[in-house]
């Protein structure tokens, strides 16, 4: 970790510092390169380390900062799982706060979630740990009929994190689908929060890749999963039967 860091910030650094005069005096020709091998022999340039070493301990500083404390761990789990019941329902909070109106329900992917976040206290570093991809909130539309389209693929694919919708899984297909409380309206146009991964063509939820409409939101979903974190002291995992056998 530490080595990954000291390069990153070198790479940084020298792209920043660099004038445009010194970058046209010293530029390479297409013929020119220098080529080293990073492995255990390559030891640390002193010179550069020193140089680097306060904007480090600022980062691990701040990697290792305490934002809240979960009660309980949180493990990903298929039809449903603590941990994505939590991120699916801050990103819809999230998406909501930032549209100025209600969104009706978020969907996410397993396999964004890189790790379970154990009980005790929660560190940014643990988040980045969690969602290390930079992907941002998008808003989707779609009508009633869509939505039942999208609830039978995530049936087939045996569940997904989702908020705001609540559904039955029988032999691999979507039954009972709830909106809240209230049952899918076919003529409704309804507003799904996702990340912009899915809505550009991952995952196994293909419905959301062609949406009545989308607005990606400025807002990565690393950054709602902190804010939300910092607001509260605790976290609970909850398991809800959102997904009902």
């Amino acid at each position: 970790m530490r080595k990954t860091l000291l390069i990153v910030f070198f790479l940084f650094l020298i792209s920043s510092c660099q004038t445009t005069q010194d970058a046209t005096k010293h530029s390479l020709s297409e013929t020119e390169f220098l080529s080293q091998k990073v492995d255990s022999s390559l030891v640390d340039d002193e010179t550069i380390s020193q140089f680097i070493a306060p904007y480090v301990e600022n980062l691990q500083q701040e990697m290792g900062r305490i934002i809240t404390t979960a009660e309980g761990s949180f493990e990903r789990g298929q039809p449903e799982g603590a941990l994505g019941n939590l991120i699916a329902d801050l990103t819809r909070s999230r998406a909501s706060s930032e549209m100025r109106e209600n969104v009706d329900i978020a969907v996410l992917n397993n396999g964004g979630l890189r790790i379970p976040l154990p009980m005790g206290d929660i560190s940014v570093g643990m988040v980045y740990e969690l969602m290390p991809f930079d992907n941002i909130i998008a808003v989707l539309e779609l009508n009633g009929e869509q939505i039942l389209q999208m609830a039978n693929e995530l049936a087939a694919c045996g569940g997904e994190p989702i908020s705001g919708m609540r559904m039955r899984i029988h032999d691999g297909k979507a039954a009972d689908v709830l909106i809240g409380s209230r049952e899918v309206q076919p003529d409704r146009i309804y507003t799904v929060a996702t990340n912009n991964w899915m809505a550009d063509g991952g995952g196994c939820v293909p419905t959301l890749w062609n949406p009545l409409s989308r607005n990606d939101l400025p807002v990565l979903i690393r950054d709602a999963i902190i804010d939300h974190f910092y607001s509260r002291e605790k976290i609970q995992p909850r398991i809800d039967n959102r997904f009902r056998g």
